[in-house]
C-alpha cells in the first residue's frame, strides 16, 4: 500500500486562516464593536507569515504540497493582502452598515480556497482550492445591498459565471481521467510526453481554459465582470480585480508548467484570439464608461488580457512575466481603490468622472497620486505598468510572436485613454465646486504610499523581482523533475 504522508507543518498558513475565519464566525454575533475582526485579520495574516518564511517545504498526503513556486506566490498576496485590509478598515470605519466580522471571515476563506489552489497536486485539489476562492466572494459582493441593490444582482451573474466554469472545469477534469486514469498533475505530463490521446487531451485542456477564462473575465466570458465590480463595496472590487486574478493566474500557469507542457505552445495559439480580443474589447469599452468603478472594470478586463500574453508566449520566461504583470497589477489597483476611498469618504459623486472635474485645485497630493496609478495602469514609463508591458512584449518576441506584439502595442494605445481622460478631468477642467476634504486615515495613506512607491521602484528598477520570480519558476521544475 501507497503510505500517506501527513505532514500537518505543510498546512500550517491554511490552517491559521481557517481558525480565524471560524472564530469570527463563531463570536461576532457576541461581540458589538465590530472593529475586533479588524484585528484577529491582521493577527492572522501576521502568524501566516511568520509560518510561510520559517516552515519547511513539505507535504499533505500527495494532493497538497509547499514548495518554491506556491510559497513565493502566497507571500506576494500576503503582502497585498496587508494592504487590502488596511483600506477595508478604512471604508468601513465610513459606511458602517458593512462593518460586521463576516466581512473579514469571508475574506479569509477565500484567500485559504487560492492558497489551497496554488499548493495543489492534482485537478481534483485544484478545483476545490478554486471554489473555496470562489463562493465567499459571492457573499462578499452581495454585502453592498444596504447601499447598492443592484449588488444582488452583481453577486448572482458572478455565481451563474463561476457555475458555468465550474461545469467546465469538471468536464475536462472528466475527460481527463477517462483516458489517462489518474488526476496528479505529474502522471497527466508522463501521458502526454508518452504522445498518449493527445488530440482528446487538448479538449479537455481547452474546456478547463473555459473555466479560468470566466473566471478572470477574458473575451467572450467578461460580461459578468463590470455588474459584479461596480455591485460590490470597493475593497472587494478590488481584491477581486487583483488577489483573486493573480491566484488565478498563478494556478493556470502551474498545470501548464507540469500537466500541460507539452501542449503549452499550442495552447499559446489557441489563445492568441482571446487574449488580443480581451485586450481590445475591455479598452473600447472602457472608453465610453463615466463611472469610474465601471471604467476600471472594463479596463481590468484588458488587463488580463494583457497577463495572458505571456500564456501566448507558450515559454517558461513568459509564464515568469505574467505573474510579474499580475504583482505589478496588484499594487495598481489596491493603491487606485485607496484613492476612491478616499473620494467617496468625501462625496459620493466622485465615482462619477465628470465630478473630478478641476479635483487638482482643492486636493493636489490626491491628485497626483491618481495622475501616478492611471499613469501605471496605461502603461506610461517611468512607470511599473510600462515596465510589466515591456516584459509581455519581449516574452512574444522572443517567441517569434512579432505581429501579436505589435497589435497588443497599438491596442495599448487605445486603452489608454480611459485613464488620460480622468487625467485631463482632474488637472485641465474647471471645478464644478467646492472641493470637499477630509483629513487622510492613516490606514489610507500607508497602502497609498507602499503601492506609490512599489509603482515608482519597479518602474526604475524591475529587475530584482523579476529576476526572483523567474528563479522561483527554474528552482520550482528542477526540484519537481529532479530532486534531491
Amino acid at each position: 500500500m501507497l503510505a500517506l504522508n501527513l505532514n500537518f507543518s505543510a498546512l500550517a498558513v491554511e490552517v491559521i486562516f481557517l481558525l480565524a475565519g471560524l472564530t469570527v464566525f463563531l463570536v461576532d454575533r457576541f461581540i458589538k464593536n465590530k472593529n475586533y475582526a479588524y484585528y484577529i485579520m491582521l493577527i492572522a495574516l501576521s502568524f501566516g507569515l511568520f509560518f510561510l518564511l520559517f516552515t519547511p517545504f513539505g507535504e499533505f498526503t500527495s494532493a497538497f504540497k509547499t514548495d518554491f513556486y506556491s510559497t513565493t506566490l502566497k507571500f506576494l498576496i500576503l503582502i497585498a493582502l496587508v494592504l487590502l485590509v488596511f483600506i477595508s478598515y478604512a471604508y468601513l470605519q465610513v459606511f458602517k452598515a458593512l462593518n460586521f466580522g463576516e466581512y473579514y471571515g469571508l475574506i479569509l476563506f477565500s484567500m485559504l480556497g487560492a492558497f489551497v489552489m496554488l499548493s495543489s497536486q492534482d485537478l481534483l485539489t485544484l478545483f476545490l482550492g478554486m471554489e473555496l476562492l470562489s463562493i465567499p466572494v459571492y457573499f462578499l459582493i452581495a454585502t453592498a445591498y444596504v447601499y447598492n441593490r443592484a449588488s444582488l444582482e452583481g453577486a448572482l451573474k458572478y455565481f451563474v459565471a463561476g457555475s458555468i466554469a465550474s461545469l467546465f472545469f469538471l468536464l475536462g477534469v472528466g475527460i481527463i481521467y477517462y483516458l489517462v486514469g489518474a488526476l496528479s498533475f505529474k502522471e497527466i505530463f508522463v501521458k502526454l510526453a508518452q504522445n498518449i490521446s493527445k488530440k482528446e487531451l487538448i479538449i479537455a485542456l481547452l474546456l478547463i481554459l473555459g473555466a479560468f477564462s470566466i473566471k478572470l473575465s477574458l473575451v467572450p466570458f467578461h460580461m459578468w465582470a463590470p455588474d459584479a465590480y461596480e455591485a460590490s463595496p470597493l475593497p472587494i472590487t478590488s481584491f477581486l480585480a487583483s488577489l483573486v486574478k493573480f491566484a488565478l493566474f498563478g494556478a493556470l500557469i502551474k498545470i501548464m508548467m507540469i500537466s500541460f507542457s507539452p501542449l503549452r505552445i499550442d495552447l499559446g495559439n489557441l489563445l492568441i484570439p482571446i487574449s488580443l480580443l480581451t485586450i481590445l474589447i475591455g479598452s473600447l469599452l472602457a472608453i465610453k464608461q463615466d463611472n469610474l468603478v465601471r471604467m476600471l472594470a472594463y479596463s481590468s478586463i484588458a488587463h488580463a488580457g494583457y497577463a495572458s500574453l505571456g500564456i501566448v508566449s507558450g515559454d517558461f520566461i513568459g509564464y515568469g512575466f505574467t505573474l510579474f504583470y499580475m504583482f505589478v497589477y496588484v499594487f495598481m489597483t489596491i493603491g487606485s481603490f485607496a484613492l476612491l476611498i478616499y473620494l467617496t469618504s468625501l462625496k459620493r459623486e466622485y465615482l462619477h468622472i465628470p465630478s473630478l472635474s478641476g479635483l487638482s485645485k482643492g486636493l493636489p497630493l490626491v491628485s497626483f497620486m491618481v495622475l501616478l496609478f492611471f499613469f501605471s495602469l496605461a502603461g506610461i514609463p517611468p512607470t511599473a505598468g510600462f515596465m510589466a508591458k515591456f516584459y509581455l512584449f519581449i516574452a512574444l518576441l522572443k517567441s517569434n510572436k512579432l505581429w501579436v506584439a505589435l497589435l497588443a502595442m497599438l491596442f495599448s494605445v487605445i486603452g489608454a485613454y480611459p485613464y488620460l481622460r480622468v487625467i485631463k478631468v482632474i488637472y485641465m477642467d474647471r471645478p464644478m465646486g467646492e472641493v470637499a476634504k477630509r483629513a487622510y486615515s492613516v490606514t489610507l495613506a500607508v497602502p497609498i504610499l507602499i503601492c506609490a512607491f512599489v509603482v515608482i521602484l519597479l518602474g526604475i528598477y524591475p529587475k530584482p523581482v523579476v529576476d526572483f520570480i523567474q528563479r522561483t519558476l527554474y528552482l520550482y521544475l528542477s526540484f519537481l523533475y529532479f530532486p534531491f
